[in-house]
């Protein structure tokens, strides 16, 4: 397992992904010149469109179109029975099978996440509820996890939804919105322009909340903010709106891009769900998004997101300021939604029709590999265009992609070191790692008890290297051989190790006789 944040700690770890092996479909490997995207394909009505061949894809990169090599259909559940009602179940098995395969697809990923920093606490509940009969409808052979942009509830994917639907059933936002505290009104988005310099969005905001229309146009801006008492207050209020929406966009970013690359080694269909109250980005920093939309086209993730539309019920200035600044807000996740390749949906009411529409979305996933450019862009960076040459359906692909990191040449033995050093998993063997806090036979000290299991399918033998990082910080490393057990199901490995009370990050990896590497790693919390 991966921790990748200490205060998000979404793991997608062996267990899950040893289990989709078992169900694994058709693949193709990407290579350096090859560009792996994930598209999803749909109908007028939001259906899959399956059957297409790659001649049906016109893949434009930079401005140049580039011809479809690879192309696999990774997954159609047949979703027409998983109705969002309550109580709701799915019984069906998937209708399509993968391009050229006879086998299942793999089991999909579906993280909620739900950004609850931007979420105020009395807002979307709607969303919560509705979020529960959709676990209810996802497929029971799909992996689902939940998390939240605060850290504070984070339910690792599993096939079991009982944790995750009792966790959803206590959501709620916890954004401390300056907004509704402060003396005057100064949305999040004019805030941020204010305070890099706009005199035009000063003026703009002075004057709806100061009553100052004439005055403006015969005064300077530094003739105001000296003589009313008003438009000071709203300087002033700027300052704290937009350094309160700079922290909290940096925030919601940095957890989205760390989630999407938490999902990355997951071999199947992968789809982040995020419920949010809107990005505060002004529309002239939307290329802050470009990272995101690349993580997510790196990671092959699907991004949705649902956000709640402001109800008009009170007919006040102030709350009609609020509300257009909400509505900026959403217009800036859709652009991010819709940059990476997924879809945004503003919910008025019951939200059931928007999930259920994510469920026939990230069951119409085509995985392509696109020749690139003999020579690649200075930044790294291509603009992609997807189209379908198809009258009456519509495609969703990310609007930017960077090309595959080269492999780094190096031997299973090196790797292994990279492994424990860095704490990165691998999962080209599956390895489960289980840890416990004991006390020693004669109970004068406690320990930690290691067990590492390996299938016996893996070929041998099996070479293995474990690290720990203890209460000090400091990485102790050594190496442990696995032993085939009697009845050859599996390689095993079993020890102690010595500690005291603290935080311990446990590191495994292995390597076959084929030179493929495996490693997971583990925390645990030892009391005295």
């Amino acid at each position: 397992m991966r921790w990748f944040r200490c205060s998000l700690p979404l793991v997608v770890g062996a267990t899950y992904l040893a289990a989709a092996t078992v169900l694994s479909a058709q693949r193709f490997t990407s290579t350096t010149s090859l560009l792996t995207l994930d598209v999803s394909v749909l109908d007028k009505d939001g259906n899959p469109v399956s059957g297409l061949a790659p001649e049906d894809l016109t893949v434009t990169l930079n401005g140049e179109v580039r011809p479809v090599s690879a192309m696999v259909f990774l997954a159609n559940q047949n979703v027409a029975d998983a109705t969002l009602g309550r109580g709701a179940s799915v019984k069906s098995r998937p209708s399509l099978l993968a391009a050229g395969n006879g086998s299942e697809p793999d089991p999909k990923l579906v993280v909620i996440m739900v950004d609850d920093m931007s979420i105020y606490p009395t807002d979307s509940k709607g969303l919560f509820v509705s979020a529960e009969r959709f676990l209810n409808a996802i497929p029971q052979r799909d992996w689902v996890g939940l998390t939240t942009t605060s850290g504070r509830v984070t339910v690792n994917p599993s096939l079991d939804r009982a944790l995750v639907l009792q966790r959803m059933k206590r959501m709620f936002g916890w954004m401390n919105d300056p907004r509704r505290e402060g003396q005057v009104f100064v949305g999040l988005i004019d805030a941020q322009l204010i305070d890099s310099g706009s005199e035009t969005a000063l003026r703009e905001v002075i004057e709806r909340g100061c009553g100052l229309t004439a005055i403006l146009a015969s005064k300077s801006l530094a003739q105001i903010l000296a003589e009313y008492e008003c438009a000071n207050k709203i300087q002033l209020q700027a300052r704290t709106n937009a350094a309160f929406a700079r922290a909290m966009t940096r925030n919601q970013l940095d957890l989205y891009i760390a989630v999407i690359n938490a999902m990355a080694p997951a071999p199947g269909v992968k789809q982040l769900v995020i419920l949010t109250g809107g990005v505060a980005l002004p529309p002239v920093d939307s290329l802050e998004f470009v990272r995101v939309a690349k993580a997510a086209a790196a990671a092959g993730v699907q991004i949705s997101m649902l956000a709640e539309e402001p109800e008009a019920t009170d007919m006040s200035l102030k709350f009609a300021e609020y509300a257009q600044d909400q509505r900026q807000m959403l217009q800036e996740a859709q652009t991010l939604a819709e940059m990476s390749g997924g879809q945004f949906f503003r919910v008025i009411g019951q939200a059931d029709r928007f999930y259920q529409r994510i469920l026939m979305s990230a069951s119409a996933i085509y995985r392509i590999g696109v020749d690139l450019p003999k020579s690649a862009p200075p930044d790294g960076k291509y603009n992609v265009l997807v189209k379908v040459n198809r009258p009456g359906v519509k495609v969703l692909a990310t609007r930017y992609a960077a090309p595959p990191v080269p492999p780094v040449a190096s031997t299973p033995a090196e790797r292994m070191q990279h492994a424990i050093k860095t704490g990165e998993p691998s999962y080209e063997v599956p390895v489960q790692i289980t840890a416990e806090a004991v006390r020693s036979k004669d109970g004068s000290k406690t320990e930690i008890r290691v067990v590492i299991d390996v299938p016996g399918d893996t070929p041998g033998p099996v070479s293995g290297m474990f690290g720990i990082v203890g209460p000090d910080h400091q990485l102790r490393s050594g190496h442990q051989n696995l032993v085939r057990s009697n009845d050859g199901k599996s390689y095993r490995l079993d020890f102690l190790v010595p500690a005291a009370a603290g935080i311990y990050d446990l590191r495994f990896a292995v390597a076959s006789s084929s030179g493929a590497v495996g490693a997971v790693s583990q925390k645990l919390v030892v009391n005295e």
